[in-house]
């Protein structure tokens, strides 16, 4: 029982910080935000569930373990891209916020000259991982939707970015790729 009070109270904050985000993001009217706030959610969701319910045995799951094993090896780079591109824009993306993701130049250089959307790129190896870790029904569904939600919330950022920095980021788009990390390594 302590579990799924464990788990609804997770779920509850989660959603509530995440709203609280989406709520803003549609009041300024930046799509990509509520996109990427959803997958967000969903994402972590599916993490607290999985790791509380899932483990109780509350649905079935494969658990063939060299899946498991590549998905553990998954995060490693997932991790990387994320909190890597947080702390480079934080460092030269000359932020006016505390918003570890604002910036106020195109970011060219580091993992951003590889890639255009590297944090939300982790995200998605992140929920493949998931997937390859989980093994279960419920993990494939709510992994696939949050790695929609990422692409269109990357798809929606680009779109702002254009109308924000204008040429310059629409050179940045036709030089590196959204997510295709083994193009730009040619």
């Amino acid at each position: 029982m302590r579990g799924y009070i464990l788990c609804a109270v997770i779920c509850a904050v989660i959603w509530i910080v995440n709203g609280r985000c989406i709520i803003r993001s549609a009041r300024e009217h930046i799509t990509g935000e509520i996109y990427s706030h959803t997958g967000l959610g969903i994402f972590f969701t599916l993490l607290t569930l999985e790791l509380i319910l899932g483990d109780a045995g509350m649905w079935m799951r494969s658990n063939i373990s060299w899946l498991q094993i590549i998905g553990y090896v998954l995060y490693i780079p997932s991790a990387f891209l994320v909190f890597g591109s947080m702390i480079q824009l934080k460092h030269t993306g000359k932020a006016k916020t505390l918003a570890p993701h604002g910036t106020t130049t195109v970011v060219q250089t580091g993992i951003y000259g590889i890639v255009r959307h590297p944090m939300w790129l982790g995200m998605v190896i992140w929920s493949a991982a998931l997937i390859l870790v989980f093994q279960s029904f419920f993990s494939i569904v709510l992994s696939t939707v949050a790695v929609v939600c990422f692409w269109m919330g990357a798809t929606k950022e680009d779109e702002f970015n254009i109308k924000e920095f204008g040429d310059e980021y629409k050179e940045y788009m036709n030089k590196v790729p959204m997510w295709n990390v083994f193009k730009r390594l040619k």
